[in-house]
């Protein structure tokens, strides 16, 4: 199985950087928005409210999850430093199917669609490159689906460890089998018949 979506060539924070240089002006805007500091277990938008801002991560982790009518919880995805998250496709103000929630203390831009919105108008070049990198986290979604429903739970933690292997080290093994739509009994018996030592975080 292949990994999910392809690379976002402006995630990475100097690829990002270097886009905004190519224009002061920008740069002097991007460099005056709210650097937010955000402790574990803060949620960055809830579920079913209107997402008007999105976050390039800097560092730390999160998590999206869904939460049904029995307060059962449904881990979405998980994103690291240079990814952008966000409640609904920017600049889109539209109720967010999930929350977001920070696993680890992370630092964070936090730029509103309104802003991001004068932006676009103002400098036509970066909507292309950007549009991408803030809709990268929805096309990782469509790939996860897509596996979700296609591959058994082995070839699917393969994949999510092939995507998100550095990731994979910092979550609670209970994280990674809500992501991947199993028990953490059965993500257990997947690491001892793929003879990994479990050293993965259980909290």
């Amino acid at each position: 199985m292949k990994p999910a979506a392809s690379a976002c060539t402006v995630c990475q924070p100097p690829a990002l950087e270097a886009l905004l240089q190519t224009t002061p002006a920008l740069a002097a805007l991007w460099q005056a928005l709210p650097r937010r500091q955000f402790s574990a277990g803060a949620v960055l938008q809830v579920a079913g409210e209107a997402s008007t801002r999105c976050w390039h991560l800097r560092s730390g982790m999160v998590r999206f999850f869904y939460l049904n009518e029995h307060g059962t919880e449904r881990n979405r995805s998980f994103h690291g430093p240079g990814h952008w998250v966000a409640g609904s496709p920017p600049p889109l103000t539209l109720p967010s199917p999930y929350a977001i929630e920070t696993l680890a203390p992370v630092e964070a831009v936090e730029l509103a669609y309104s802003t991001l919105q004068q932006w676009q108008s103002h400098f036509p070049h970066i909507g292309p490159p950007l549009e991408q990198a803030l809709g990268y986290v929805f096309q990782q979604q469509a790939q996860r689906e897509a596996d979700l429903l296609s591959h058994p739970p082995e070839v699917r933690y393969q994949s999510f460890l092939a995507a998100h292997g550095e990731l994979a080290l910092h979550l609670p093994q209970h994280h990674v089998a809500s992501y991947l739509g199993i028990s953490p009994v059965s993500l257990s018996r997947i690491r001892a018949r793929l003879g990994m030592v479990d050293t993965a975080r259980n909290g």
